[in-house]
């Protein structure tokens, strides 16, 4: 791919959103950044993989606000968000590499990239509860109770780093609910969307 092409997922949980991200990726032969972002940060920082997809997408809690202003030392949350969202940077605007990259306020790191286009998947919440059973093997209940917990963490994180408010769509080029044409036509149709943006820029 001649041009650099940055597309950032934001997703509900349950929406097929990493599906989304890593079929974008394979569509354009460009890498996907998920999990995979921590065998790289553990090349090139002082983290240890294992504590940085532990703490991964985690806010904050609000007993370190008053330390985060005082300036002392930064919780093992934020100083793992710091390496990522470094590594975010690096890739997008010192390298001017292509890739995909699946949350971690990638639209709000990248804001000031003109090659990037964000994307955020959303779902009716009875096909995200379908897709959550399925995947991770748990009745309706505990299915729900699963994404409650994670949009709540996910949007928590969002909102702490970034400007803009998780899921709003002001903060996306492109908010899609995967549940309308399902996942495949979903991706059919961000595809042609890329597509034109690309020869936009």
């Amino acid at each position: 791919m001649g041009k650099q092409i940055i597309i950032s997922v934001g997703r509900e949980f349950g929406s097929g959103g990493h599906e989304i991200a890593e079929r974008l990726a394979k569509h354009y032969d460009i890498p996907l950044y998920d999990k995979e972002i921590f065998d790289h940060i553990e090349e090139n920082e002082s983290i240890n993989a294992e504590v940085a997809q532990f703490f991964d997408e985690k806010p904050v809690g609000p007993l370190f606000y008053p330390i985060l202003l005082d300036g002392g030392n930064l919780p093992l949350e934020q100083k793992v968000a710091n390496h990522i969202f470094n590594f975010i940077r690096e890739k997008g605007n010192v390298e001017k590499k292509s890739f995909v990259i699946v949350g971690r306020c990638a639209e709000y790191v990248l804001r000031d990239n003109p090659n990037m286009i964000s994307l955020f998947i959303l779902g009716d919440e009875a096909s995200k509860v379908e897709r959550v059973m399925k995947k991770y093997d748990l009745d309706e209940k505990a299915a729900k109770s699963r994404m409650r917990k994670e949009d709540k963490m996910r949007k928590t994180y969002h909102n702490f780093y970034a400007d803009g408010k998780w899921g709003d769509s002001r903060s996306y080029d492109v908010c899609v609910n995967s549940s309308t044409l399902g996942v495949d036509s979903t991706i059919e149709a961000l595809i042609t969307y890329i597509d034109n943006a690309m020869k936009q820029l």
